[in-house]
């Protein structure tokens, strides 16, 4: 049985414990809309006395202050939101792409009206050859041609030099986001520094330092696929393909090696090692995928139909690479008509080295490197159309418009005219599109599913709090009575003994 004075103690006790509950639930209230704030709870302990016969309550004892965390649920979240950015950043771009291919338009030479798109170019392009053919010496019309053959040219350099800046804009996120990892990295060892002298000193804060620990993983998660591991002393080991990031209060550090162009390809490297970082997801991944130039190369004119495929990494590259396939194909066949034509003024069409020439004669013609003519530009009797040698002959001209119903090109292993091949173009950077935005949905309704059963766990709830609130004041206010009584016993037996004694 407790002494008088020992209630005393017993009562403080309940009322200390039921202020750290008040604490706690007071915190919580404040945090209730704070990103990554999770529930804290005061466990509170018996303190028990033993004595010879048996043991004695003395009280209560604030044991843990503890943070409500589903750590599954976390390791969840993690993989899921590495796969959802992974997405988010392959749907934005396959977007865009879609966009660009949209934009560019021509105007129609036996009409005002413009039509968007770069297939309308390219039908547009062979249509004046078709009324070429109709006209031979038509001096308007040979300069509709040439407009619409730069409209063409325009247009797809156009469009190249907007994807190659698109690839350029990864190589960028690829840098920064590593920059971004490695200064959340720096963060994640400076607190679990405070967190491991917080678990040692059992001074109860580190619930608080852990909600931001795992707010700066969540980010993490965001740019590349981690895995994380809780050590005894309360802190986590970071990893990325199996490699520490994070260990303890100690960094590594990574860097981009490359500078994103075909003979130096971008890749993410661990400083101390030289090692190719294992980046599976994230970010970072869809961004070094993207940036990827591997995929788009030079086309030997001589060995035409080239073999396209779309199954390269980078979406930007593929794209490029049937862009410039498109158009270099074209080009060449143009080429190789005109050359044996004959032009207005009897000379040979080979005489001024194709309709289509490259900018830097030193580099193959391409997409980045093509030109129309600058002596036909300057002269349009220099079209060589004529077969025979006469000018009112527009036998080539008329070959040349026929040109879209020739198999001249290859995609993943088909022959196809040039309408099937920019149809086949458009389908398959559609489909990628669909699929990326499927993909992204999906994640995302993960993404936000997970969130919702951890913040069904830790979340913050305004009438729990509420209803704990009353719990602990009533308690508080109990001890508080209990401690007022005894105090009223004391006092009154102290007057009586004083009494007596007079």
């Amino acid at each position: 049985m407790s002494s008088t004075f020992g209630t005393y103690k017993t009562a403080y006790s309940g009322m200390y414990t039921s202020q750290a509950g008040l604490g706690a639930t007071s915190n919580n209230l404040a945090n209730v809309n704070t990103t990554g704030s999770s529930r804290t709870r005061v466990s509170a302990a018996d303190k028990v006395t033993a004595q010879s016969s048996g043991s004695m309550g003395t009280g209560a004892d604030v044991s843990s202050i503890t943070r409500i965390r589903d750590q599954l649920l976390d390791q969840t979240y993690r993989a899921q939101n590495s796969q959802a950015s992974y997405w988010s950043v392959k749907n934005g771009n396959l977007e865009y792409m879609q966009e660009l291919m949209s934009e560019f338009g021509t105007t129609d030479s036996s009409s005002t009206a413009s039509s968007s798109g770069l297939q309308a170019t390219i039908e547009g392009f062979f249509n004046d050859w078709s009324e070429l053919a109709k006209d031979p010496s038509s001096q308007s019309t040979r300069q509709a041609l040439v407009e619409a053959a730069n409209s063409l040219v325009s247009n797809f350099s156009e469009l190249d030099q907007q994807l190659q800046q698109l690839q350029q804009d990864a190589c960028n996120s690829v840098k920064d986001g590593v920059d971004s990892l490695n200064n959340l990295a720096s963060k994640v060892a400076v607190l679990n520094g405070q967190i491991s002298q917080a678990e040692v000193g059992n001074s109860g804060e580190a619930s608080y330092l852990e909600d931001q620990r795992d707010e700066l993983l969540d980010q993490i998660s965001s740019l590349a696929n981690i895995s994380v591991t809780t050590g005894t002393d309360g802190t986590v080991q970071v990893s990325i393909g199996g490699t520490a990031l994070v260990d303890g209060t100690k960094t590594r550090t990574l860097t981009v090696a490359g500078d994103g162009s075909i003979s130096s390809p971008l890749q993410v490297q661990w400083v101390n090692t030289g090692n190719k970082a294992e980046i599976s997801g994230g970010s970072i991944k869809a961004y070094l995928e993207d940036a990827e130039q591997t995929g788009y190369s030079d086309i030997a004119t001589a060995t035409l139909p080239y073999s396209y495929s779309t199954d390269n990494t980078s979406s930007i590259s593929t794209l490029r690479q049937g862009l410039n396939n498109l158009l270099t194909t074209v080009a060449t066949e143009v080429n190789s008509l005109l050359s044996s034509g004959t032009d207005l003024d009897g000379n040979s069409g080979s005489s001024i080295g194709g309709f289509f020439t490259p900018v830097d004669s030193g580099k193959a013609l391409g997409i980045t490197n093509i030109q129309v003519n600058p002596a036909i530009v300057s002269d349009t009797d220099k079209i060589a159309i004529s077969a025979t040698g006469k000018k009112g002959d527009g036998t080539i001209a008329k070959a040349i418009s026929n040109l879209t119903g020739g198999d001249y090109f290859s995609c993943n292993g088909l022959a196809m005219n040039s309408t099937e091949f920019y149809a086949a173009l458009t389908s398959w950077i559609g489909t990628a599109g669909s699929n990326a935005s499927s993909n992204y949905s999906t994640q995302s309704a993960l993404v936000t599913q997970i969130d919702t059963q951890r913040q069904t766990v830790s979340g913050i709830s305004l009438d729990d709090e509420m209803s704990n609130m009353i719990v602990y004041q009533n308690a508080y206010n109990a001890s508080a009575k209990v401690l007022s009584t005894i105090d009223e016993l004391v006092a009154g037996l102290i007057s009586d003994l004083g009494g007596e004694l007079s």
